[in-house]
């Protein structure tokens, strides 16, 4: 890193921290923010991401300026960046057929057209010095959404790997949940994990003493895809679920039902829930086709996409996360 000793005059060695600090400020922005001209020859490139059915989906694929998307890497695929890798957590995801083995992977940040530049203007910057990584990483962090897509798994390693102070600028995320019928063991651990990393980050070890550095995530917004389902008939018979209705079944699966009640798992919204003192909620709803409900919880599924479809379970999520909600 560049030296950051003052000259015999007392100024700063950098020619950029002589700078007065409003004028850098417009620097990191001119660097760091999106592009105003999307670039021509660089897209987001998703060849060696983990196939996903819902893909054509994602919020990745959009045209806001201001998301970075954090997708995992297919295993089988992603060898050639075993260098790349090695500057980040590998953790492992489920492969095969069957989805019966596990296998070492990593994740990695899509660049859209208007974010290419980042590619090159983030190392080069971030790496001058220790007050300038402290002063861009508060823009970089602070400004873009990380959308994490169904890459849940991705979510904690990526943010375990930002020093402390840069994930504590962190400000805005995206997730998706995937269709509640088709939710596997696993699915669980990795939406657990992820919502007591938000709500209670650990701790980091100080390096210029032997206290504990403890800098949570204070997140500002949430956004929340769900996979929803919507039968050839579609929802118009279907009684819609209201915030009130969703309250009353929570209640009664904490002091009734034990895990679930009738088969409908809302264990998930309780440890999203988790995550307090947010300023802005949304939950929106990606609709797809789904066979005519048979069973009890495929049924509860058409409904709830309904709710999620109409916002009344964005209602009700938002009025327990938002500022103080309880």
């Amino acid at each position: 890193m560049a030296s950051t000793d003052p000259r015999p005059d007392g100024l700063p060695a950098s020619p950029l921290l002589r700078l007065p600090f409003e004028i850098r400020l417009m620097i990191y922005e001119y660097l760091l923010l999106p592009s105003a001209n999307p670039s021509a020859s660089q897209s987001t490139s998703v060849a060696n991401l983990i196939p996903d059915f819902h893909t054509y989906y994602s919020e990745d694929t959009d045209d806001d300026a201001f998301t970075l998307s954090v997708r995992t890497i297919d295993p089988w695929l992603g060898a050639q960046g075993s260098m790349t890798w090695r500057r980040r957590s590998t953790y492992y995801v489920r492969t095969g057929p069957f989805l019966t083995t596990t296998t070492p992977t990593t994740y990695r940040v899509l660049l859209s057209p208007y974010t290419a530049h980042l590619r090159t203007t983030v190392p080069s910057l971030l790496a001058l010095n220790h007050q300038i990584h402290a002063e861009a990483t508060k823009i970089l962090y602070s400004t873009y959404k990380f959308s994490f897509h169904t890459s849940i798994e991705a979510a904690v390693p990526f943010l375990s790997d930002l020093t402390p102070a840069s994930r504590a600028c962190v400000r805005h995320i995206s997730l998706t949940k995937k269709a509640l019928p088709y939710t596997k063991e696993f699915d669980r651990a990795e939406w657990k994990s992820l919502c007591e990393y938000l709500t209670n980050p650990p701790t980091t070890p100080s390096s210029s003493s032997s206290t504990t550095e403890h800098q949570p995530i204070q997140l500002r917004t949430l956004h929340l895809s769900v996979i929803a389902g919507k039968p050839d008939l579609g929802w118009d018979t279907i009684s819609p679920i209201t915030p009130s209705d969703f309250g009353t079944m929570l209640r009664m699966k904490n002091e009734w039902g034990g895990g679930s009640l009738g088969g409908v798992d809302l264990e998930w919204v309780e440890q999203l829930m988790a995550v307090k003192g947010l300023k802005e909620v949304k939950a929106k709803a990606l609709v797809e086709h789904c066979a005519r409900p048979v069973s009890e919880k495929q049924a509860f599924w058409v409904a709830f996409s309904k709710a999620v479809d109409e916002g009344g379970f964005g209602e009700w999520i938002a009025g327990r996360m938002v500022g103080g909600g309880v």
